[in-house]
């Protein structure tokens, strides 16, 4: 071993020392937040907020909300609030605002507060007096229209009104039942004969833009009314003071209410909707975790049973039920993931803390749109937090949000396409223990490649290329147990080259281990590294995506310690612009199976070593998880030889044929043709080649 390699040996042999003399320990184990079940924290003190779920049923387990016919969808089933403040069958409250300023700058939020608006215009709002429409007052009037002077005096009717209803979440609706005031004289008739006679409902489950918070005036290209998807009744001749509709069930979040073309005054004292079932979509955030200090993310657990209502309304546990669990994590540095903007004197959005953005008037109207001091928006925190993760696929997945973060966050949606399907979730668990590190940070490059004005790493498909994989970790607190050892997730054919340790190029089998696998390289260390430490991994390879990450972790291989820490994209090394560690093709317009060879055009299968089997020798581009066969046919077309068949992922190949069938006996001699399949978007793509089997 060479001077500089003991001297580094010794670094680390000493920081071991040093941290035994000084009695901190690292024998702290992996911990979890656990959320549910019989010992975790509540489902209702976890939580930020969360719509149609219910947490009474199942003792430490939430489920979707059970729709019953008896209550009303659109107000809760005992007031919790003022008249003037009408709640929903979820507990939200109602908004008379199409939005999306006046939704949003009065901390109401679409998809969560159920809304009521008058016409389609993109800030379209409501009459104040018109949330009586839900408050279940059967006695007042909450809508009042008819005929203006200019339309007394022609004696022409009325003009159109119409009126939407967004429920926030889609809920199996079967049943709509609307109806003037029935007690009580106005302009000289008793209330209950002021029905409308001419009216529309429809209604729609889709959150289309023109829907959600556009004008559909411009983006549908009407001037007036228009239904929604589905009429569920309409009608120019009605004669009932109550009207009930009874449409075939179907999950609903839109209902459009239209009235109008009448000689007389139209009254309304309630609109009421109707389910049985359970939401679409039930949704839960939690409020930001704080674990003291920053962490490592380790693996999410659940347990999700799913449920079917029979006919006769027994619950049963059905595994096969269309429910479906939608899981996302975030994590960050602070204790508020979101970001909160007023106007400034030029009328731009100008971040302000929290307390300011509350204190400042909320939007009323376009006349104090882009006003000075009155509210902006509020938007994700991107500078202290990460964005969502992709969705969990199950249960015991790796943490998908950034290690070193003191605070994560999750949200869910449990999802049905059946109303009497439902999933419940007992519990929640997050894995997570103390970092190795203070900080891990990595960026790659290539060896005498410059990078893009971008900062990204291109390369050809499918060419052989150098990588160089720069890592630089900061120890920070002494506590830290440190690693003594790197994974680095790589494509399939990688290749590693060598290593140094701040600048001294390190001996394998001396100063490292080195573990090769399919997509891994491990490099194992005899100490653990508790000091700031900069390490230079070059491998070959060629990437067949057209775009990789090239991610990696850190580890301590003492059992129980604490869980690995992962390393960050970041500048690692000044002398390295990409600060990232994402390697992308230099030309995406590729096909998925290029080119078929083979080893040899002949095998000789007699057992002399030469030429007994023939290599497949091809490439996979831009596929995961794809469908992958290779197969023998002779010239008959019939197949002698299943060679492949399962699941791959892109990367070269080079399976193996010996001239034997699927029984194992050798084939005769004669000419023979190689299937290569691969499930593609569009169907199957396949490529054949011939062999020749010789005696």
């Amino acid at each position: 071993m060479s001077q500089r390699h003991n001297i580094l040996r010794a670094s680390i042999q000493v920081a071991a020392i040093f941290v035994a003399m000084t009695g901190q320990s690292h024998g702290q184990t992996s911990d979890s937040w656990v959320i549910g079940g019989q010992t975790g924290e509540p489902w209702a003190d976890a939580a930020k907020q969360w719509i149609a779920l219910d947490d009474s049923v199942n003792p430490g387990a939430v489920q979707p909300l059970q729709i019953s016919h008896e209550f009303n969808v659109m107000r809760e089933t005992v007031r919790s609030a003022a008249v003037s403040t009408q709640r929903n069958l979820f507990g939200w409250r109602w908004t008379l605002h199409k939005g999306p300023r006046l939704i949003e700058a009065d901390t109401l939020q679409v998809g969560w507060h159920p809304r009521l608006w008058n016409a389609g215009a993109e800030n379209a709002k409501a009459l104040s007096t018109e949330l009586n429409l839900v408050d279940g007052d059967e006695i007042t009037a909450a809508l009042s229209f008819s005929q203006n002077s200019t339309q007394k005096k022609n004696g022409t009717p009325s003009g159109i009104k119409f009126m939407t209803f967004d429920l926030g979440v889609s809920v199996p609706i079967d049943s709509v039942v609307f109806f003037p005031p029935q007690s009580g004289i106005t302009e000289g008739q008793r209330s209950r004969e002021l029905f409308p006679i001419n009216f529309e409902i429809s209604r729609s489950n889709t959150p289309a833009e023109w829907l959600i918070f556009e004008d559909e005036t411009t983006s549908i290209g009407s001037g007036g009314y228009h239904p929604l998807d589905e009429v569920i009744g309409a009608t120019f001749a009605n004669n009932s003071s109550v009207v009930s509709l009874t449409p075939p069930p179907a999950f609903t979040r839109f209902l459009r209410f239209r009235v109008g073309q009448e000689m007389r005054t139209v009254l309304m004292a309630e609109f009421k909707a109707f389910g049985r079932g359970y939401p679409q979509e039930a949704r839960y955030v939690s409020e930001p975790h704080f674990f003291g200090t920053p962490v490592s993310f380790g693996s999410v657990t659940w347990n999700f049973p799913r449920y079917r209502q029979a006919p006769s309304g027994e619950i049963v546990e059905d595994p096969t039920a269309p429910v479906e669990l939608v899981l996302r994590t975030r994590a960050g540095g602070d204790s508020d993931p979101m970001a909160y903007f007023i106007f400034d004197d030029l009328g731009r959005p100008l971040r302000v803390e929290s307390i300011d953005y509350f204190k400042a008037p909320a939007v009323e109207g376009r006349f104090s749109e882009g006003v000075p001091g009155f509210r902006a928006s509020r938007d994700d925190d991107t500078e202290n937090w990460n964005n969502w993760s992709v969705a969990y696929e199950h249960s015991g997945a790796q943490n998908k949000s950034s290690d070193g973060s003191k605070y994560l966050q999750f949200e869910f949606q449990i999802v049905t396409e059946d109303p009497l399907t439902f999933g419940v979730l007992d519990s929640l668990s997050f894995e997570v223990s103390p970092l190795l590190a203070d900080s891990a940070l990595a960026e790659v490059s290539l060896d005498g490649s410059p990078v893009t004005i971008e900062g990204q790493i291109e390369v050809p498909l499918g060419v052989d290329t150098l990588f160089v994989y720069d890592l630089r970790t900061v120890a920070g607190d002494d506590a830290l147990a440190g690693y003594d050892g790197l994974e680095l997730l790589v494509p399939a054919a990688a290749r590693f080259v060598d290593l140094e340790v701040d600048g001294i190029q390190l001996t394998e089998g001396v100063d490292f281990e080195l573990a090769e696998e399919t997509g891994r390289i491990v490099l194992l260390f005899p100490q653990s590294i508790q000091t700031d430490t900069a390490m230079r991994v070059r491998f070959r390879s060629a990437i067949f995506q057209a775009s990789i990450f090239l991610e990696g972790r850190i580890f301590n291989q003492e059992a129980g310690v604490r869980l690995p820490q992962s390393v960050e994209a970041g500048n690692a090394r000044t002398d390295v612009s990409s600060n990232d560690v994402q390697v992308i093709a230099s030309d995406t317009r590729f096909g998925v199976l290029r080119q078929v060879s083979l080893s040899t055009p002949v095998i000789t299968p007699n057992g002399d070593g030469a030429n007994d089997e023939v290599a497949v020798i091809f490439d996979l581009y831009g596929v995961q998880d794809s469908g992958l066969s290779i197969e023998i046919y002779d010239l008959a077309g019939r197949r002698v030889r299943v060679v492949m068949a399962g699941r791959a992922e892109s990367g070269p190949f080079a399976p193996t044929w010996d001239g034997k069938d699927d029984a194992g006996e050798a084939v005769a001699p004669g000419l023979y043709l190689i299937r290569v399949e691969v499930d593609v978007d569009d169907g199957t793509l396949a490529r054949i080649q011939p062999v020749a089997v010789a005696y």
